[in-house]
């Protein structure tokens, strides 16, 4: 059956929370989304009827969707939105594996999609700090092309591959070798193992324990060594790892004299491990070389955000240029969030106008919504340990409702996924020290005892949250260990979820951390719904109902 809304595809779906802003409106229904987490798409699934789910997004069949949306609609995509993850990268983080981000390249896919897919409008949304030089694409052989016609001009970059103390020169003349055989060759196979190595290099208090665990598969292995690893680039390097096979098989080895040999192993084989993914990428280079003792390419590269403009613009749409950020918290949103958004419009159905990002709803900070309007009325819910056991709660009355809260409680007396981590006396005596607004770096040193490095901690780990204020960015709460305001307990998922503005009736699926996660993971709905009142106004489909008529601007609402 036909559909008279306006059909969109949901790429990076997540849980949903963007769909759920988009289909508030009224005016759009959502034929296929894309999501690679199969947590989340259950989630998806379950609060959003009569999509079609697809999995990795390389693997998509854009026809297929086209033929979704002739089905049920007039036979094309008017919108396409989502948030392809993407990461930033730094040549003084050495402690990253792989030189190359994933992620980065998903930016590329969902670009892709707007090209397969030709709607009329988008929304693309990622972390505002997308916007660094430190988020980029290297050039590869393959986009050089492209990028001269986008007239981007890369930039000269030296990156480091990583410090090496032996067998550097040896390394030099490998790296540069223009008859070995692909560096893939050269690399552990066995990835079991070398997530065995990676891990026991990275937790050297806990070795003795790790490797009673592990040691009898590190045997197994370096006992069919030969067969597994069998191209050698030097001698020596052969024999550094057959002396770190003898030392983690033998119980009787110091640790200190294990550790030694397995950092200069992991080192170099790291340093093979990023070559590795320059040559698999075709990225252009004038070669290896040393100086220093650290290992270094030249590389050329462009930033994501310049390639994203330049992009947009030559496949025919008018993008916001000015303004990009939007915090949740102008929005209704009772936590302090600001996310990047792109939204393009077709040429033809702009000629006239200028594109922008919505304006604030609430633009003063006095007025935002707090953590105390999203939950305060769950303060004496008790929430579950268990996620096995979740079930609906009995919420309190309340004799006032906010805006906030009423659309948050969705016109239901129970609450689901009212369900929290356990905590451990050590965590709960941290919890008792603590105030609201107060995190780890509060406490006295002699609550710190269990970090090995606490000046590091960041300041949103053991965060109190404070009644009377928005809160943070909400991520993952439950590794951050979240406390509530006035409760020693930790967070539950519904109230994170309260914080992100998903309403009452949204129901979050599977294992505890995969449902904090989704959660943490998620555009706020009602920062999602902002941006689609916003589309609809280019389009000429107004809402049904404008966000601002909904979430009453704080002021007004205590009137």
């Amino acid at each position: 059956m036909k559909s008279g809304k306006l059909i969109a595809v949901d790429l990076f779906s997540g849980a949903g929370g963007l769909s759920l802003g988009f289909l508030q409106t009224g005016q759009i229904q959502i034929a296929a989304a894309v999501e690679n987490n199969k947590s989340a798409q259950r989630t998806y699934l379950a609060n959003h009827l009569d999509v079609k789910m697809y999995g990795d997004i390389q693997e998509v069949d854009y026809d297929e969707i086209l033929k979704e949306c002739n089905e049920i609609g007039s036979g094309k995509v008017n919108i396409v939105f989502g948030g392809p993850p993407c990461q930033g990268f730094s040549n003084a983080n050495r402690q990253k594996v792989a030189l190359i981000s994933a992620n980065n390249q998903l930016v590329k896919e969902y670009v892709k999609a707007i090209e397969r897919l030709n709607p009329e409008a988008f929304v693309m949304e990622n972390v505002k700090e997308i916007r660094s030089s430190k988020h980029k694409f290297f050039l590869s052989s393959q986009d050089e092309h492209e990028i001269k016609y986008l007239k981007l001009v890369p930039t000269a970059e030296k990156v480091s591959l990583g410090l090496v103390e032996t067998l550097k020169e040896e390394l030099i003349l490998f790296l540069n070798d223009p008859f070995r055989v692909s560096i893939t060759n050269y690399t552990i196979s066995d990835r079991v193992l070398y997530s065995k190595l990676s891990h026991l290099s990275r937790k050297k208090k806990e070795a003795k324990v790790y490797l009673s665990k592990t040691r009898k598969g590190i045997k197994n292995f370096f006992n069919n060594w030969e067969r597994q690893h069998q191209f050698y680039w030097c001698p020596d390097y052969r024999e550094k790892w057959m002396e770190l096979g003898n030392l983690l098989q033998d119980e009787r080895s110091p640790i200190d004299e294990v550790y030694s040999c397995l950092e200069e192993v992991m080192t170099i084989h790291q340093i093979i491990m990023r070559a590795g993914e320059i040559e698999i990428n075709s990225l252009e280079t004038g070669g290896f070389y040393l100086k220093d003792n650290e290992i270094l390419v030249n590389l050329k590269s462009y930033v994501v955000l310049d390639y994203l403009k330049a992009k947009f613009k030559s496949l025919g749409y008018k993008i916001n240029e000015d303004r990009l950020i939007l915090n949740s918290a102008n929005f209704g949103a009772p936590q302090q969030r600001e996310r990047l958004f792109i939204i393009g419009i077709r040429n033809e159905l702009v000629v006239d106008k200028e594109v922008k990002l919505p304006e604030p709803i609430i633009e003063n900070p006095i007025h935002f919504y707090t953590v105390k309007d999203a939950i305060k009325d769950l303060e004496n819910v008790q929430p579950l340990v268990l996620i096995e056991e979740d079930k609906p709660l009995i919420k309190d009355c309340v004799n006032y409702a906010n805006p906030l809260l009423k659309y948050l409680q969705a016109g239901t007396a129970v609450v689901h996924n009212h369900v929290m981590t356990d905590t451990r006396e050590t965590a709960l005596e941290r919890f008792r020290a603590l105030q609201p607004g107060q995190n780890f770096h509060h406490l006295d040193d002699s609550f710190k005892g269990t970090y090995s490095n606490p000046k590091r901690t960041q300041n949103t780990v053991y965060l109190r949250l404070n009644y009377n204020t928005p809160s943070g960015t909400v991520l993952n709460i439950r590794k951050s260990m979240w406390i509530h305001p006035v409760k020693n307990r930790a967070v539950s998922i519904r109230e994170a979820a309260r914080l992100q503005t998903f309403p009452d009736n949204f129901i979050f699926i599977g294992a505890k951390d995969a449902q904090y996660q989704q959660v943490g993971n998620a555009v706020p709905p009602l920062l999602g719904r902002a941006v689609a009142d916003q589309l609809l106004f280019y389009l000429g489909h107004p809402a049904d109902q404008s966000l601002k008529n909904i979430i009453t601007p704080y002021e007004m609402a205590n009137l």
